[in-house]
């Protein structure tokens, strides 16, 4: 749970940070636009904290309150990451594809799973990068399948690298702004995913 809250409230610190260091050159406008983004992240955190929670309390939830659409979990996304991205001066988007709208799935794990890559992804994007999640309902094989992509204009990875990720033995590694790394995000995310019989696939190229 502290893991998975560090991104969001260093999101919150960065933006309090801004403000502050602004002082009296502060616009009441932008000032109120940074606190309703911290009242919302806030609030996101302890919804995802007592997420966690409860599913490792109660592995039997009922589907029923299991469950979201995708214009739910891209508001959760945006009110937990944007501030995040703001305090970097990254371009943080959430699209989902038309085809993808109504169609309910379990969100069991999903945003800690999804979270973890954002934060990574902010992590590792210099001041001014874009980080976009694209989110997809594929049917084609009489199943649905959720596809989830993070997708930014960071630093890259080199195939030795995505290797040691997907292997089990990356490291952890300061973010372009020397934020702090521990080292088992990535090893969180990949035994998340393989909980949920699903797959995590590795797309990059370094400094791009």
């Amino acid at each position: 749970v502290v893991h998975d809250i560090r991104g969001p409230l260093g999101g919150i610190i960065g933006l309090t940070e801004i403000i502050s260091e602004q002082g009296k050159e502060n616009k009441i406008d932008e000032v109120l636009e940074f606190i309703n983004l911290i009242h919302k992240s806030g609030k996101s955190i302890l919804e995802l904290a007592d997420e966690i929670l409860s599913a490792e309390k109660n592995k039997s939830v009922a589907i029923k309150g299991n469950e979201m659409d995708m214009q739910s979990f891209k508001e959760k996304l945006e009110k937990l990451y944007i501030p995040q991205a703001k305090s970097k001066n990254i371009q943080f988007e959430v699209n989902i594809i038309p085809r993808a709208m109504g169609i309910p799935f379990p969100k069991n794990k999903l945003l800690q799973i999804i979270g973890n890559l954002i934060s990574n992804a902010i992590k590792f994007t210099p001041n001014g990068g874009k980080v976009s999640v694209g989110l997809d309902v594929d049917n084609s094989n009489s199943k649905y399948n959720l596809n989830i992509k993070v997708k930014d204009s960071g630093e890259g990875l080199s195939p030795e690298k995505i290797d040691n990720i997907l292997n089990g033995s990356a490291s952890s590694e300061q973010g372009t702004e020397g934020e702090k790394g521990y080292g088992f995000g990535l090893q969180l995310i990949k035994h998340l995913i393989s909980g949920l019989n699903g797959k995590l696939n590795i797309s990059s190229v370094p400094g791009e």
